[in-house]
């Protein structure tokens, strides 16, 4: 559990005297389990350390929009508590057997008395990942603000593209359709016709992009 980014630069015994200082818990989730409701009262961060989730949201017809993705490592919450709000406007769902670390909001952007360097090391690698978090979803509304399916298509694969060529996308296709604002049926069609073109290749959720 230490071997988070959360406690980047913080040895294993601070960490162990900083978690006690602050009250921290820890919860295991089950696949196909809520982290999260909308409404629920919200007045912590969470750490993903195992397994993975998502965030969704329903939009004004009432379809539940994929927001993002939620991995080992990630933080959800604090653009939420940051602001003042105090009831989840969004869904965390996990998408297989999940372990989420809970940390008190205010105690942790608070300093204690003793002004000890592990709890501002803390505060400094959470925003370290605040950012993080914030820099994937400024890519998010890069690609769905893609004019047509297909831009969007390629947009969104070359977020996940590496040196080696094949690479692997953490979505279904319904989860896919979902992240990019479109409906399965007209995605699927698409990826067919970028296939045949040799644009791109895929199996499942692997993929290789050939040419744009």
């Amino acid at each position: 559990m230490l071997k988070i980014d959360l406690f980047d630069g913080i040895e294993n015994e601070a960490v162990l005297e900083l978690l006690k200082c602050i009250g921290i818990k820890t919860k295991v989730f089950k696949k196909n389990s809520y982290v999260l409701r909308i409404s629920d009262k919200i007045n912590y961060l969470g750490v993903m350390l195992e397994g993975s989730a998502v965030i969704t949201k329903p939009d004004v017809h009432g379809d539940n929009v994929l927001l993002e993705t939620l991995k080992i490592n990630d933080i959800f919450g604090h653009n939420i508590v940051s602001c003042g709000v105090n009831k989840s406007p969004v869904d965390i769902y996990t998408k297989s057997g999940c372990e989420v670390l809970f940390l008190p909001y205010e105690k942790v952007i608070t300093p204690c008395e003793k002004l000890c360097p592990q709890h501002l090391k803390i505060i400094k690698n959470i925003i370290k990942m605040i950012s993080k978090r914030n820099s994937l979803l400024s890519d998010k509304i890069d690609i769905i603000g893609q004019k047509t399916i297909r831009e969007k298509i390629l947009a969104f694969l070359e977020s996940y593209k590496t040196a080696q060529g094949i690479f692997s996308v953490p979505y279904s296709r319904e989860e896919m359709a979902r992240f990019l604002c479109t409906d399965r049926s007209a995605l699927s069609r698409e990826l067919s016709r970028m296939q045949s073109e040799g644009i791109i290749k895929f199996k499942k959720n692997c993929f290789e992009l050939l040419k744009k």
